[in-house]
């Protein structure tokens, strides 16, 4: 584990803090390790429809490019954003597509921001987008991920991985130890 301090703090005074629905039932590749060294996030709701916002820290477990994210790591972020913005307004989804954009290098051991919205729904389809930013505002990469929302037999064979839990569509709290 990495010694690099992180706050991930909010970034606007409506940012609401949250675990993503499904945060009980999986380890997240993303966001399954708070406090180790590859990947750290925190995800906030905000006040404006259909948008996820979250605030990342890659470290030297994602390094790709020397001091830099590995891709494979901002696509994974990306996807959890975008993903995280469908579940936490209530649609039970999987991924079908994920096209990602990389703009330029994204640096080691850095706080950046994350954003993910919800673009539009044709049916089942959910499309969405969803991007890396710096604290100025500049996409560092970018993507758009198309999700399909799950019926009710999948939702149950879904559940059967999960122990029969239940999957949640509600946002829950933050863990204690994850502040």
């Amino acid at each position: 584990m990495t010694k690099h301090k992180t706050s991930l703090e909010p970034l606007g005074e409506d940012w609401q803090e949250i675990r993503l629905p499904f945060a009980n039932l999986v380890r997240s590749f993303v966001s399954g390790d708070p406090h180790g060294d590859r990947i750290r996030v925190r995800y906030y709701k905000t006040k404006d429809k259909d948008v996820l916002m979250g605030r990342i820290w890659f470290g030297p477990g994602a390094e790709g490019p020397p001091g830099h994210t590995h891709g494979g790591a901002q696509a994974a972020a990306i996807d959890e954003i975008c993903g995280g913005a469908v579940w936490a307004h209530g649609y039970k989804v999987v991924a079908l597509n994920l096209e990602t954009d990389f703009g330029t290098f994204v640096p080691l051991n850095t706080e950046l921001v994350l954003h993910g919205s919800i673009t539009k729904r044709e049916g089942r389809k959910i499309f969405t987008e969803g991007r890396i930013e710096d604290l100025n505002g500049r996409v560092l990469s970018k993507g758009r991920v198309l999700f399909l929302e799950l019926n009710e037999e999948q939702i149950a064979k879904l559940s059967g991985f999960t122990g029969g839990l239940e999957l949640p569509s509600e946002v829950l709290p933050p863990k204690k130890d994850e502040i």
